[in-house]
């Protein structure tokens, strides 16, 4: 199921185009709902990433760039 939601979210396709691998498009639609609606998916990144900084994953350079673009 998030494989199918992720996959949505990535191309932006309709729901109803989801490819057959991940399952029919109602299912994965009111799986979608439910995180959605329970908050789990503002939940998700923010331990993804917690998990990630503990494990020495993520890199903290930060690139500054001063370029003006004029018209």
């Amino acid at each position: 199921m998030v494989e199918g939601i992720l996959y949505r979210y990535r191309t932006g396709t309709a729901w109803r185009n989801l490819p057959e691998v991940c399952g029919p498009w109602q299912t994965v639609w009111t799986w979608h709902r439910r995180l959605a609606d329970d908050g789990a998916w503002d939940r998700i990144p923010g331990e993804v990433t917690a998990a990630a900084d503990a494990a020495g994953l993520i890199d903290r350079s930060l690139s500054v760039d001063s370029t003006i673009a004029r018209s």
